[in-house]
């Protein structure tokens, strides 16, 4: 559990997403880039991502969890070097960022996520929480650690570091201690949503023929579009509202501190509340912290700000790995659940271009965050018709 937590923040959603917004004055200062340009990076990450994942899955259903991570990460570490070392025009950052989505994919929650949810059933929320909260403690030092580089040595140095850490420090552990589960021979018969050994739940075909699956499709991608969109902007919005540099690096690391404390406080409400329920009150808390930081003169709400943004952010892949196992089984865990995040990623790709273009065309982040908070009420609306367990076993395929 500790090994998947401390590499979860490592993947490329803390290190090559959740850092860029560090990036993007040190990089438009230097090269005088444009903002929705830089933005398109993390557009063509995600879109390959998204791409990829479900082949991702197939072989981690196949192959297990390990020898999947453990050559993603060297990828995903020396990309980051690279940039460290090459960048000096707008194409190498934007291929080294498709780079890292097509080959570093795997080093992605789909391979920790298979091995967590194998291991654990009846407190597989706490699991998923407790194991996910390392991606939170990702987003809590990222920010801070990158900001003192970029300060001290300079933005490459920080892209340098990043590399370092993944190569030398998360992949040796990865490789040495992430166990997969044995495969035991399921007695639970196939399409059972019941407690069940690693052959038991739905084909990925058969759960992309449920409507429950197309509900979930839609929520993920309009919150990652809200809330990873703003995330890729949220250090230049808060220096826009007038506050300091060093300042807003620490507001922009609480995200993280609230992400890895929301996921294990999600992970151990789910197992005791229905999951919609709890999916419900959290997505609706953003979009009111989103409709406040829209109107432009909120930087005394920047740190509740921050922490409603880690309060979703913390909920939702927790909840994609909860839901998906609870409403698809585990025969093809990783193939679903590579299908879902990709729905998730596909709204990621689009919401940092679409921040980034808002800008560029008035100077102003307030009409994507009034957009970014209709879209997380309506994955609300959406969560709340998500059906019982038992219901949607019954559901016609």
């Amino acid at each position: 559990m500790a090994v998947a937590a401390f590499g979860l923040s490592t993947s490329p959603g803390q290190f090559a997403y959740g850092a860029f917004s560090l990036f993007i004055e040190p990089l438009e200062q230097e090269f005088g880039w444009a903002r929705a340009d830089m933005s398109l990076a993390l557009t063509l990450f995600t879109l390959c991502l998204a791409v990829t994942l479900p082949f991702i899955g197939r072989l981690v259903d196949r192959y297990g969890s390990r020898r999947v991570l453990a050559p993603s990460m060297l990828v995903l570490g020396a990309g980051l070097c690279m940039l460290g070392w090459q960048l000096d025009a707008l194409w190498i950052l934007l291929a080294v960022y498709v780079l890292i989505g097509v080959l570093g994919a795997g080093a992605n929650s789909p391979p920790y996520m298979r091995t967590v949810s194998s291991w654990f059933d009846r407190r597989r929320g706490l699991a998923i929480g407790t194991a996910m909260a390392g991606a939170g403690l990702g987003y809590a030092y990222v920010p801070p650690m990158v900001r003192y580089i970029n300060d001290a040595y300079g933005w490459r140095f920080s892209f340098l570091a990043l590399g370092t850490i993944i190569i030398f420090v998360a992949t040796p552990l990865v490789a040495l201690f992430l166990k997969d589960p044995p495969r035991p021979r399921s007695t639970v018969a196939p399409g059972s949503h019941g407690p069940a050994g690693e052959t038991a739940g739905d084909a990925w075909r058969e759960a992309m023929g449920r409507g429950v699956f197309w509900m979930l499709i839609c929520v993920f991608a309009l919150l990652s579009f809200s809330l990873y969109g703003m995330l890729a902007h949220f250090k230049p919005m808060l220096s826009g509202m007038g506050i300091p540099g060093e300042e807003a690096g620490w507001i922009a690391g609480m995200v993280g501190i609230a992400v890895m404390v929301s996921r294990v406080v999600i992970g151990y409400l789910i197992d005791r509340i229905f999951a919609p329920r709890v999916a419900l009150v959290v997505f609706l808390l953003s979009a009111a912290g989103m409709a406040v930081l829209s109107t432009g003169n909120a930087a005394g709400f920047a740190i509740p700000a921050a922490l409603l943004l880690g309060l979703s952010m913390g909920a939702e892949i927790d909840l994609l790995a909860y839901l998906a196992g609870r409403y698809f089984g585990l025969k093809s865990f990783a193939v679903i659940y590579g299908l879902l995040f990709s729905a998730f990623l596909a709204g990621t790709a689009l919401g940092p271009w679409a921040y980034g273009a808002a800008y560029d065309a008035d100077g102003s982040y307030a009409a994507m965050l009034l957009v970014g908070a209709g879209c997380c009420a309506l994955a609300a609306l959406i969560t709340g018709f998500l059906p019982r367990w038992p219901e949607a076993a019954r559901a016609p395929r």
